[in-house]
C-alpha cells in the first residue's frame, strides 16, 4: 500500500514537472530563440501608419508571422526616409492601436512613449 503511494506521488510529481517544463520552453525559450535566431527572415504583415500631430514622427505598425510554434508578435517602426527602426515589439499580440497623446507621446496598446527622447518598447528586455 505504502508503495503504491509513492508510486501515485512520483508519478504525479513527474507528470507536473515535465508539464512546467513544457510552459516554460513554449512561453519563454522558443520566442526568444526564434525572434533572435530568425530576426532577419520573419514575415511582416502590414497593419496600420500613423503620423505625429505636427507631421515629425511617421510610425508604421506590422504583425510579425513567424509560424506554427511561435505566437504573433507587434512591431512598430519610426520611418525616418528609407531607413526604420523598430520602436515598439510587444509579444502575443495581433493588432496595433497607435494614438497621439500630443506631438513627441504616442500610446502604442496602451504603452506611452516619448518620441522626443528616443524611448522604446521591447518586451525581451521587461
Amino acid at each position: 500500500m505504502k508503495k503504491t503511494v509513492i508510486t501515485i506521488i512520483s508519478i504525479i510529481l513527474g507528470i507536473a514537472l515535465v508539464f512546467s517544463l513544457a510552459m516554460l520552453i513554449r512561453n519563454y525559450i522558443v520566442p526568444v530563440l526564434t525572434i533572435a535566431n530568425s530576426q532577419k527572415n520573419v514575415q511582416e504583415t502590414f497593419l496600420c501608419s500613423s503620423e505625429s500631430p505636427e507631421g515629425k514622427f511617421n510610425l508604421e505598425a506590422y504583425r510579425t508571422e513567424p509560424g506554427a510554434t511561435v505566437d504573433y508578435s507587434v512591431r512598430v517602426y519610426m520611418i525616418n526616409g528609407n531607413q526604420k527602426e523598430i520602436i515598439y515589439n510587444a509579444y502575443h499580440e495581433s493588432e496595433a492601436k497607435i494614438d497621439w497623446v500630443d506631438n513627441t507621446t504616442v500610446s502604442i496598446n496602451g504603452k506611452t512613449l516619448d518620441m522626443s527622447s528616443g524611448e522604446t518598447y521591447d518586451w525581451r528586455k521587461e
